[in-house]
């Protein structure tokens, strides 16, 4: 098992896992999840078991505004310090075995790499616990999108140069 970049054949199993994963808010088109892949290719990836099966995929990418983008839209090339975790997610079978934590912390690590100065996410789905453990603190926002689903909080990790 183990982490590597997305790839076209990478996307019928992001695909499914998208609509396992959320129960709470409506599967963004296979179109707009690849726009965010486009905009930084070398923030996102996905885990795969040892058949090459995708278990989980994060998909992060620049973004010049502490405004969350809206959901279901597509994801322009921007050059900026912060970058933005559109989307972690993981297959059934992929959970309780630590995979989203190496995705997050790969990526931690390749935002400080390549001199990121913050990371900002939605939190959906009640997984602000999640996401605090890595360090990501809540921002209050009254601008984040209705379609990321009630109770969703803008959180921030900011990182050290």
């Amino acid at each position: 098992m183990s982490i590597s970049p997305i790839n076209e054949n990478s996307w019928d199993g992001i695909v499914k896992i998208q609509e396992e994963a959320y129960t709470d808010i409506a599967p963004e088109d296979v179109k707009v999840l690849k726009s965010k892949w486009y905009s930084s290719p070398q923030t996102c990836a996905v885990f795969t078991d040892h058949k090459g099966k995708v278990l989980a995929y994060l998909l992060a990418h620049p973004w010049a505004s502490e405004i969350p983008p809206k959901l279901n839209e597509k994801i322009p090339v921007i050059n900026s310090p912060i970058l933005f975790i559109h989307d972690l997610a993981l297959a059934i079978e992929g959970r309780g075995k630590n995979i989203g934590k190496e995705l997050v912390q790969n990526l931690i690590h390749n935002a400080k790499a390549k001199s990121y100065v913050k990371i900002l996410l939605v939190a959906v789905q009640n997984s602000t616990g999640f996401w605090a453990k890595f360090g990501f603190i809540n921002i209050p926002s009254e601008e984040i999108c209705s379609n990321y689903g009630e109770n969703s909080q803008l959180m921030v990790l900011e990182l050290e140069t």
